[in-house]
């Protein structure tokens, strides 16, 4: 038997494979913590109520300083009195939905009739374009002719001057 055998066969995961599981764990967490704050921001009423409902707040006192809730992060802060229940919506009516969808509609018309006018005047543009250079190709065409006429109709005269002389 020969003593030497590969030492490489009888070693563990390749140090490439722990770094790219690493890279792999550590992008998710990244990116599930992005989203969690991203969700905070932009819905903190139902994150809040989140935060109420679970069992931890039931349990653990709350705090009176709200800037010990925050944790560095933005947190929606409404000054609400203990008789206003929030079902999660934070202040939108149905009223106050109707009118943006409204204020959207009109935005999405203007921005319409914005862009026909500006298509209409873009096409105008492409036309008028059009036409001079239809006009200048006309002209050129006229000019070329008369060059083209010029020495021949010369040449005629000359030889019916040379005809009528003789």
């Amino acid at each position: 038997m020969y003593p030497f055998y590969p030492i490489y066969s009888h070693r563990r995961p390749s140090r490439i494979l722990w770094f790219l599981v690493g890279a792999g764990v550590a992008t998710f967490w990244h990116n599930s913590r992005a989203m969690r704050e991203h969700r905070a921001q932009y819905f903190p009423c139902v994150m809040r109520q989140r935060r109420v409902d679970g069992p931890s707040a039931v349990d653990s006192p709350r705090p009176s300083d709200p800037a010990g809730l925050q944790d560095g992060r933005w947190v929606w802060k409404a000054n609400r009195g203990p008789e206003h229940e929030t079902d999660g919506t934070l202040g939108w009516n149905q009223r106050e939905w109707e009118e943006d969808k409204e204020r959207l509609r009109n935005l999405q018309k203007r921005a319409g009739e914005a862009v026909a006018d500006f298509s209409e005047s873009t096409l105008d543009s492409v036309v008028a374009a059009a036409e001079s250079l239809k006009a200048k190709l006309a002209e050129h065409r006229v000019l070329r002719e008369q060059l083209m006429k010029g020495p021949s109709e010369q040449l005629d005269t000359e030889k019916k001057d040379t005809l009528k002389a003789a």
